[in-house]
């Protein structure tokens, strides 16, 4: 079987994650089943969501005059809250490496044996989607490089201290507003 490595997936943060180790109804992803498709490794993201939404995309924002729905900036998460919600979600791959389960990716040589033995645990590489869970300050980023932290976009869908993203837009163009 040809291994594969997934660029991104969203199985930390999805419903069921308690479920990810011994396989969930429906889902994203799980372990069994990347055993099974020969998925050697992956990029694990772990995003904060804006309080008060639920996940997911709303297109059903307001309407311009071109007939193109746009989403406004999503409010600035304060890094206290975004500190909290991933550094949990993290814990969640922190777990599984205990576990036994995965290797969480900290150097080359995590990815050589995960791809080298089909019975070895596959390596998970810990992203952040949007750098809100580091302070301005960048004293966290020690913290998060320990836990395994080698993938980062420093914005999504809202502004943070680093910089600011780009609002949902359907269809879109890269002009679509300061980020």
């Amino acid at each position: 079987m040809i291994p594969v490595f997934d660029g991104h997936n969203d199985a930390l943060t999805r419903e069921g994650d308690a479920d990810l180790a011994g396989g969930r109804e429906g889902g994203h992803l799980d372990l069994p089943r990347m055993r099974e498709g020969g998925m050697r490794g992956g990029i694990f993201a772990v995003f904060t969501p804006t309080p008060g939404e639920e996940a997911g995309f709303d297109l059903s924002g307001d309407k311009e005059d071109d007939g193109v729905f746009r989403e406004p900036l999503a409010a600035e998460v304060p890094h206290e809250v975004a500190a909290a919600g991933a550094t949990a979600v993290a814990g969640r791959l922190a777990r599984l490496e205990r576990q036994g389960l995965l290797t969480v990716a900290r150097a080359i040589g995590d990815f050589d044996a995960a791809f080298a033995a089909e019975a070895a645990p596959p390596v998970a590489v810990l992203h952040l989607e949007g750098a809100e869970a580091i302070d301005p300050g960048l004293e966290a980023l020690e913290h998060w490089y320990a836990a395994g932290l080698r993938s980062l976009g420093p914005v999504w869908s809202r502004p943070n201290a680093f910089a600011t993203g780009v609002q949902f837009a359907f269809p879109s163009s890269p002009d679509i507003g300061p980020g």
